[in-house]
């Protein structure tokens, strides 16, 4: 079979084109994570030969040790994909012990000849393989004016909007470019570091009422630039200048846009420049994802609808602000937070109902709050759908599954938000702690490893790896990774109750006690969630009253119950009847339970 890397394979209704690294089906663009696409590619191109596990792991990944549950998750969603049901096997069979086979009948036809485009300073015509991923990187002020940053990031967020809904592109998320923010960034190294084909990034510059913008595309691998252009408009019409880069970008890419995809791309959320920079700013303390920086995103985002009621991306920060402050940090109850986000989400769709931010939004309320899992999962997959490059909606489906005790599903929908915004902590580390719940705790520490190599600091990832070493039985390295947490947290309740939990495990009852009469006083000046209460009793063997504050953590709804039918530490009360009403009564899917 022709191996050309500008080949084109037909099966079914299906066509993977190797020169661009897409997977069609009926013309339509099906989103794979990069080595998921290898994956198939090499399949393919073997079709009817028995390819050995060993094989596919040694070209998939050269230059990395990976255990075989690697490839087989890429196998599972490859599968899923292509529509294959259980135990059919239309497009590829399992040779038990041995390897994979790619059965289905394959035509081989040549792409189109290769892109050409230019270079602004040469004028010449170049040889440019499209690229199949890009960053736009948060863009540099010439001058030092005050709040430049702010707009430099804001300009940056604006093409990533634009850019990141059409299918024949991946476009990292701004998550992934906010550290390039204010820095002196080399690009290429930028590029590499975001794995992306190609960086878009600029300088600004204003002077009184008037801006100049200039653009460039430049290709990661050599440092090419493809295209540059200078743009000048008043700032009072700013937004122009979105719309004129973002269409200047499909063209010069080549992109083929369906009609909706055009639509998207000419819509703007505002044109009131101070909603914008209001906006941004949210947005930027946000993506802290501490309590402070969630509060002052909150402020910034109440700010943003003021000044333009019908800024539906701002609903949507809201919707995510009020979602995390009262899941992940528990700064709000539950009862005070969802419902917020969940109007401020409902506010967003009835602005523009085609917003797949605003699905996740009440996805993620659906199952924290709600507890209602089929509604939570039609919201998740129409997110996707809208939108098959927002890796926020991968993540939180992922975390959705885990909660589900879907494991397998939760593994590979993770992996596909990585692929989409590998320098995700957050992201990484829910990866880490899906293994934990399904009790891999190796694999666990190994994901949550990669986290803190990366980010030493990051708290969650201690967080994380305490309950893993717990489990192991490795006791007082527990009560380090967790004190370091509570210590980077500046003592986050969550934190300091499981702290407590793994000092009364590896019997430092004194140090658990005190933790858990520091949080009962400090329950009566704020909420501190029932479950971090429960959580040290059950430590503590206190049967009692851990059901006592287990009963008022599904009363409140607090987002930790759903958890508790993979969570190890509640292994003491797992097998009592009671533990089962609890869950039964938590929301928790009856299968999991």
């Amino acid at each position: 079979m022709d191996d050309s890397p500008r080949s084109a394979y037909e099966f079914g209704s299906f066509r993977v084109d190797a020169r661009r690294h897409l997977l069609l089906r009926e013309g339509e663009v099906i989103q794979l994570a990069p080595k998921v696409f290898e994956t198939l590619l090499m399949l393919v191109r073997s079709n009817g030969r028995v390819l050995k596990k060993s094989e596919l792991m040694e070209a998939i990944w050269p230059d990395t040790f990976v255990e075989e549950s690697n490839l087989a998750q890429h196998i599972f969603l490859l599968r899923k994909i292509l529509g294959e049901e259980k135990n059919e096997h239309r497009y590829i069979v399992t040779v038990p012990g041995v390897g994979y086979r790619f059965v289905a009948a394959v035509k081989v036809s040549e792409t189109h000849d290769a892109a050409r485009t230019y270079t602004a300073e040469q004028g010449t015509e170049v040889d440019v393989w499209p690229p199949a991923s890009l960053a736009v990187l948060p863009f540099k002020t010439v001058s030092v004016a005050e709040g430049d940053e702010v707009l430099g990031l804001g300009i940056a967020d604006a093409l990533i909007m634009k850019l990141s809904g059409l299918r024949l592109i991946r476009v990292r998320p701004t998550t992934a470019v906010l550290k390039y923010a204010g820095a002196s960034q080399d690009t290429l190294l930028a590029g590499r570091e975001l794995g992306v084909d190609a960086l878009l990034d600029g300088y600004y510059q204003r002077h009184g009422e008037q801006i100049r913008v200039s653009v460039q595309i430049t290709r990661v691998r050599d440092g090419m630039t493809l295209w540059a252009a200078k743009f000048d408009e008043s700032f009072t019409n700013f937004f122009a200048i979105q719309d004129s880069v973002s269409e200047q970008v499909v063209r010069k890419l080549e992109l083929e846009l369906s009609g909706s995809e055009q639509q998207q791309l000419r819509k703007n959320q505002t044109v009131n420049p101070e909603a914008f920079r209001a906006y941004i700013k949210g947005r930027y303390f946000w993506n802290r994802r501490t309590p402070e920086g969630l509060r002052k995103g909150l402020e910034y985002g109440r700010e943003a609808v003021a000044l333009d009621p019908a800024y539906a991306s701002a609903y949507i920060a809201l919707a995510d602000t009020y979602n995390l402050l009262g899941a992940q940090h528990s700064v709000m109850p539950p009862g005070e937070a969802f419902p917020k986000a969940r109007a401020a989400a409902e506010r967003a769709l009835e602005i523009d109902p085609q917003l797949a931010e605003a699905y996740a939004s009440l996805a993620f309320v659906a199952y924290c709050f709600d507890w209602d899992w089929t509604a939570a999962e039609s919201h998740f997959h129409t997110a996707i759908e809208l939108k098959p490059n927002y890796a926020t909606a991968h993540h939180w489906f992922g975390e959705f599954l885990s909660a589900a005790r879907r494991f397998e599903e939760s593994i590979a929908s993770l992996r596909h938000a990585l692929a989409l915004d590998p320098l995700s902590l957050a992201m990484s580390t829910d990866l880490g702690a899906t293994y934990y719940y399904a009790r891999e705790y190796v694999r666990s520490e190994e994901e949550l490893r990669k986290t803190l190599e990366v980010d030493s600091s990051f708290v969650r990832a201690h967080l994380i790896l305490g309950a893993v070493q717990e489990q192991q039985g490795r006791g007082a390295l527990a009560v380090d990774s967790l004190r370091r947490a509570a210590e980077l947290s500046s003592g986050d309740p969550v934190i300091l109750a499981s702290l407590a939990h793994a000092c009364a495990v590896n019997k430092q009852l004194s140090d658990a006690r005190a933790i858990l009469l520091e949080l009962r006083e400090e329950s009566t000046r704020r909420y501190i969630p029932p479950y971090s209460m429960a959580l040290i009793h059950t430590g503590l063997g206190e049967r009692e009253q851990a059901y006592e504050w287990l009963t008022k953590a599904v009363e409140l709804r607090d987002i930790n119950v759903l958890w508790l039918a993979s969570n190890p530490r509640f292994d003491l009360l797992r097998d009592e009847t009671d533990f089962k009403e609890l869950l039964r009564r938590g929301g928790v899917p009856q299968a999991a339970a």
